[in-house]
């Protein structure tokens, strides 16, 4: 049985550290660069980030078979982690750039968002893919996959705190500037900082997904993988669509919380204030459900760690609803629902390993990397869904920002922030409970599969 090294046990997660702190810098700044720094129209900013967002999808979903259609000499997954980030430096610097007028510099922004986020699927797929090339112990993937979700935590806490101080700081050495050079060189740091991560990640994986020595035979069985094959093994995977709608529900309900979070502070607790107050809880509390998610897994398996999770997170978020809005009882309760989450959110990623693992026995084709990406196609698409939830109940209870607060305004708001993410995390038990995939049984499977590669 594979086995993972000090190394890795030392510093796995470490990539996801600056993969966060990049994608936080996008997620949290970009349109704001684009409205106030760059000054874009609101027509131009519309359709960068419409138009973008759709080819981060697609990108998404062909990072997959990219990774499982190319081999390299010096591995299949590693290879990625050092060949493609310095080309995520340069195209996510012109993110944060304004060159020409405004419409070259919009298409410009948006080149270097769709290609950044583009190269940046490929690795962030690969990286997380490598999991089940490290260990075929549903443990150790585990432990991998809450480092994964710990390194998330840690990056987005860094970023809350160094961005507007690196703003800051850049904004008064060109004090005579617009801003934008502020913006383009915190985005060079942060696109650095992923670089040098997944270059550590790189390092420490040596040895793990060497190339291996094959027959004629098995060379010509390695290539015979199509598009074809890779549909079938995701469509006679019924396991996967199940972890897929249970990920997707998950995330939907996660993200409108946090989106959410000003209009709670706002409106609900009076005082906006508490919204970095509480976004620092939430990420601390993300923290300490991923580190001790392996040690849940260890007692209740990957099914029931997911299941207990979200459900205990659900349960926080309706002790929030009943209870007085009370600035230090929605924070301690925040944090408490984080730690559930981190708890689920750090195991998804060997959920998904293990449908890679369960295909791969069933087909006898190794599509893994395909399979990973719905991972990161169910983050997209969540957010995207997101937007129009949010949207959408804001217009139906009448929202407006300059609007006074009324005890039925408060009651709206509590509804949108609150009831409608429980509703989603909720639903997302459902389809998990249908999972039958044992953790025992991935191991079996991992032993027959490399007792099966030595025979060919």
């Amino acid at each position: 049985m594979k086995k993972i090294n000090n190394k890795i046990k030392s510093f796995w997660g470490i990539s996801e550290v600056g993969f966060s702190f990049m994608s936080t810098v996008e997620t949290t700044f970009f349109v704001i660069f684009l409205t106030d720094v760059a000054q874009l129209p609101l027509a131009l900013v519309a359709a960068i980030t419409s138009v973008a967002g759709i080819a981060d999808a697609i990108t998404a979903m062909l990072a997959g078979v990219i990774i499982d259609k190319v081999n390299f000499k010096n591995g299949k997954y590693r290879p990625w982690l050092i060949y493609l980030p310095p080309f995520v430096v340069a195209f996510f610097v012109l993110m944060f750039t304004k060159i020409g007028s405004d419409p070259m510099a919009a298409l410009l922004c948006g080149l270097g968002y769709v290609l950044s986020h583009g190269i940046w699927n490929i690795c962030w797929t690969a990286n997380r893919t490598l999991v089940g090339e490290l260990t075929d112990d549903p443990e150790e993937r585990a432990f991998l996959s809450g480092r994964i979700s710990a390194g998330s935590s840690a990056g987005k806490i860094l970023a809350s705190y160094l961005v507007p101080v690196l703003n800051i700081f850049f904004l008064g050495i060109f004090a005579s500037s617009t801003g934008v050079i502020g913006y383009t060189l915190t985005a060079l740091i942060a696109s650095v900082t992923f670089t040098v991560c997944y270059l550590i990640h790189f390092a420490i994986t040596k040895g793990y997904d060497e190339p291996k020595e094959v027959s004629n035979d098995s060379s010509k069985h390695a290539k015979s993988i199509s598009f074809k094959d890779m549909g079938k093994s995701i469509a006679s995977n019924p396991q996967l669509l199940l972890v897929l709608i249970f990920d997707f529900l998950k995330l939907i309900g996660y993200y409108t919380l946090m989106a959410t979070v000003a209009y709670y502070a706002k409106v609900v607790l009076q005082d906006e204030a508490a919204m970095s107050i509480i976004l620092v809880v939430f990420n601390v509390g993300a923290l300490v459900g991923s580190l001790i998610s392996k040690n849940v897994v260890a007692k209740l398996g990957s099914k029931m760690t997911n299941i207990v999770g979200v459900l205990g997170f659900a349960v926080c978020l309706v002790a929030i609803y009943v209870m007085p809005a009370n600035m230090m009882i929605v924070t301690v309760l925040l944090g408490i629902a984080q730690i559930f989450f981190g708890i689920s959110y750090g195991n998804t990623t060997s959920l998904y390993s293990n449908c890679g693992t369960y295909s791969e026995y069933k087909t006898g084709k190794n599509t893994k990397a395909v399979i990973m990406s719905f991972s990161s196609l169910a983050i997209k698409i969540s957010i995207a869904v997101r937007g129009v939830v949010i949207t959408s109940v804001l217009s139906a209870i009448g929202y407006h920002a300059n609007t006074a607060i009324t005890s039925s305004t408060v009651s709206r708001i509590k509804m949108l922030c609150l009831v409608v993410p429980i509703i989603f995390l909720v639903a997302s038990v459902i389809p998990l409970l249908g999972y039958k995939i044992k953790d025992s049984d991935i191991a079996v499977m991992e032993r027959e599969l490399q007792e099966k590669a030595k025979v060919n």
